[in-house]
């Protein structure tokens, strides 16, 4: 029993991050394909380290957002009836602990996507600003009527561009 306990909690710091939202970023294949078809030389091995980079970029940068969004939503989370026993509200998770986890993923990500190149950098840094735009007050877009679908909505065309700048390099 207690050797699964670290397990048990280290899943909750996983379940934050909403690892299983990450096939969201299938978005990015679109912009990997036109960034194909505009310069057909980048269909070669020496695109794989760049394209995986891209694409673990956007889950880390994702998955920063998601833990933002369940810090901020705990105090509303606590009042739902199913809500309450997620990882924060339910108290499986320390704050301290997820707001340090919040920070890795996004600064890991960046970091990542700079590696590759600076406006792979960029869209990554405009999608984390996205997801805080959407949870963080004053602002807080996800309050706001049709300002929340809007601001859902521009993570698409986002992910698009995090495709296309994973192989595209230059303006």
């Amino acid at each position: 029993f207690r050797s699964t306990r670290p397990l048990r909690i280290v899943w909750s710091y996983v379940r934050i991050a909403r690892v299983d939202h990450w096939f969201k970023n299938v978005f990015m294949i679109l912009g990997i394909v036109l960034a194909l078809f505009y310069e057909p030389h980048l269909f070669a091995w020496e695109s794989i380290l760049p394209v995986f980079l891209a694409v673990a970029s956007a889950c880390l940068v994702a998955s920063s957002n998601y833990v933002v969004n369940e810090l901020l939503d705990a105090p509303y989370d606590r009042l739902h009836p199913v809500k309450k026993n997620r990882p924060v509200p339910s108290g499986k998770v320390k704050s301290s602990w997820a707001w340090i986890e919040w920070f890795v993923l996004g600064v890991v990500g960046i970091a990542l996507a700079f590696m590759v190149n600076g406006y792979l950098g960029m869209v990554a840094v405009l999608f984390l600003v996205s997801g805080l735009l959407y949870n963080v007050p004053p602002i807080r877009t996800k309050e706001l009527p049709y300002l929340d679908v809007l601001s859902e909505a521009i993570n698409n065309p986002l992910r698009l561009l995090l495709g296309w700048f994973a192989l595209i390099t230059e303006s």
